[in-house]
C-alpha cells in the first residue's frame, strides 16, 4: 500500500468529518448577508504553481513529514446573498509558512519550510462547501496573520480577499485590516481549539 497516498486519503476524510461538526461561524451569513469584501491580492500570489496544489497544504506528495506550525482545518461555504450555494466555484488559498515566508515567489528554497505546500485549490461541492487543511497563519513584518483567497466562476475571478484571525492583537495595527472599517468583521474568522490543532469556519458571500 502507498503509505503517503493512504495518509492523504485519511486527512481528506478527517476534513470532511470536521466540516460536518457544529462550529461558531463568521457573521457573513447573518441577517443581511452582506457580500464578503474584497482585499488587495498583495505581492505574493504564486509566480508558478506547485505540482502538488490540492486542498491539503500541510502535506506534499512524496514527503513523509508534515508542515511546521499549528494545523488548521478551514471549512465553509460559497453562497450568494440569498444563501444559495455556488456549486463548482474554484477557490484558491495561499499564505506564508511558519517562518513568515511565501512559497513559489522566488524565495531561496533553503529558507522555506520544504514540507509546506504554500498554495491550494479546489472546487466547491453541490452545497457550495469547501475544506482546506493548512496551518494557523503567522505574522510577518507589519502584517497581521492572514490567509489570501480568491473565488472564480466559469474561468473568471469574481473575488479576491484576505481572511483574518479573530482576536489577534496585530489586527488593529494592520493597515489593510483597519481600512476595512466595519466590514473587517466580514473577513474575520474565530478559531477553536481541537486538541493540538485549530479549526475555523468561514462562509464566503458573493455579491
Amino acid at each position: 500500500m502507498d503509505i503517503s497516498h493512504e495518509r492523504r486519503r485519511v486527512v481528506v476524510w478527517m476534513g470532511a468529518a470536521l466540516a460536518s461538526m457544529p462550529l461558531r461561524s463568521t457573521p457573513a451569513l447573518g441577517a443581511d448577508r452582506r457580500p464578503t469584501p474584497a482585499v488587495d491580492e498583495g505581492p505574493f500570489y504564486p509566480r508558478r504553481f506547485p505540482a502538488d496544489s490540492d486542498a491539503d497544504l500541510t502535506r506534499i506528495a512524496g514527503r513523509d513529514k508534515p508542515a511546521e506550525g499549528t494545523p488548521l482545518t478551514l471549512t465553509g461555504r460559497v453562497v450568494d446573498r440569498s444563501g444559495r450555494p455556488r456549486a463548482g466555484a474554484h477557490v484558491e488559498v495561499w499564505q506564508c509558512d511558519s517562518k513568515g515566508l511565501y512559497h513559489h515567489v522566488g524565495v531561496p528554497e533553503a529558507r522555506l519550510d520544504p514540507n509546506f505546500q504554500g498554495f491550494g485549490a479546489l472546487e466547491t461541492d453541490a452545497d457550495g462547501r469547501y475544506s482546506f487543511r493548512t496551518i494557523k497563519p503567522v505574522p510577518y513584518g507589519q502584517r497581521t496573520p492572514h490567509i489570501h483567497f480568491t473565488v472564480s466562476e466559469r474561468g473568471r475571478r469574481v473575488l479576491t480577499s484576505q481572511l483574518f484571525m479573530e482576536g489577534d492583537a496585530m489586527n488593529a495595527r494592520d493597515g489593510l485590516y483597519r481600512a476595512l472599517g466595519d466590514e473587517a468583521r466580514l473577513v474575520t474568522m474565530p478559531l477553536e481549539s481541537a486538541g493540538n490543532e485549530v479549526r475555523g469556519a468561514f462562509d464566503i458571500v458573493l455579491g
